[in-house]
């Protein structure tokens, strides 16, 4: 059969452009391999890491006491993993005390890092600072929001003043009728040292509770079941607070919570383990952590008496 001039160029042309176009299958196998289509879609890195997260809890201790706890989060776009270490500067001289090496952390996860064992830290200030890099040698970027670092103080032991002693102010602890409670902090937390215990001496008086460091917003619950009897605020002492009368027969005194974060009304009746506010620093208070007082008989009342919470504290972690 013969075709025409005008006929056999369109024939003609139509066999180029099948010859020219690959197979369907090889043209899905390109697509999986890479090339652009791949690119597009692939996060651009941000062009350095930032410390979205760095606490230390306790931030003042007194000398000699368990260290504090270091935690923190970097984040960085598009990048996996990136190293990181802090370093304990003491102030005003900058001259390092400690250098923790975190090794290799993904990004976007909270990282706990163990202060050095052999490293014990004198009375004064303190500034600690992270230090991170990415794979590109980027290091951190550094921002009012974002600073990554933070300052310890630690006080040296206070002596008792004259007269005043613990043993001869406050009773021994008895433990709860109850049985074992649930521990009041649900989430990380550390207890304070010595200057956070039970029967520490402060200006003026004798401290009546146990302080337990933990971050802000950590849910506090109620040791055992019992009814709301008090909620209320203190500027210039205990903050937001609130006190449960407990089916054990003794009040509980959470104080320093976070500001509006009480969740139960006066007269209410909740079970153990119930949340009832939120860890803060409201009040006088340095640095976010529970302040919490066991009282035999009731809180502030006739006869009512502060026992020293720490024994029954480490017996509820136990579990």
């Amino acid at each position: 059969m013969r075709l025409s001039g005008f006929a056999g160029s369109v024939l003609l042309l139509a066999l180029l452009l099948v010859a020219a176009t690959p197979p369907a299958a090889e043209a899905a196998s390109r697509s999986k391999t890479g090339g652009t289509t791949f690119d597009a879609h692939a996060p651009k890195p941000a062009s350095r890491p930032v410390a979205s997260q760095l606490r230390v809890s306790p931030r003042r201790i007194v000398a000699d006491d368990p260290p504090p706890q270091l935690r923190f989060r970097v984040r960085q776009r598009g990048v996996a993993v990136v190293a990181a270490r802090i370093v304990v500067l003491r102030a005003p001289s900058n001259r390092v005390v400690a250098r923790i090496d975190a090794g290799p952390i993904r990004t976007g996860e909270l990282v706990t890092a163990r202060w050095p064992s052999d490293v014990r830290v004198r009375a004064g200030r303190y500034l600690v600072r992270l230090h991170v890099k990415d794979p590109r040698g980027r290091v951190l970027r550094r921002s009012a929001r974002t600073p990554g670092r933070t300052r310890i103080v630690v006080r040296g032991r206070k002596k008792p003043a004259p007269g005043m002693t613990a043993s001869a102010t406050l009773p021994a602890p008895a433990r709860s009728p109850g049985g074992r409670g649930v521990f009041p902090v649900a989430g990380a937390y550390a207890f304070a040292g010595a200057d956070g215990r039970f029967g520490a001496v402060r200006p003026g008086h004798v401290h009546e509770g146990q302080d337990i460091g933990a971050d802000a917003g950590t849910p506090v619950v109620a040791p055992y079941a019992g009814r709301v009897s008090t909620t209320g605020y203190q500027a210039s002492a205990a903050g937001e607070y609130v006190v449960l009368d407990a089916l054990d027969g003794r009040d509980y005194f959470f104080a320093h919570c976070l500001r509006g974060s009480t969740t139960v009304p006066e007269g209410a009746i909740v079970a153990a383990g119930a949340p009832l506010c939120e860890v803060g620093e409201t009040g006088s208070a340095a640095g976010p952590h529970l302040h919490f007082e066991i009282w035999n008989v009731g809180w502030r009342v006739d006869g009512g008496l502060p026992i020293d919470p720490l024994p029954e504290l480490l017996a509820w972690a136990a579990g």
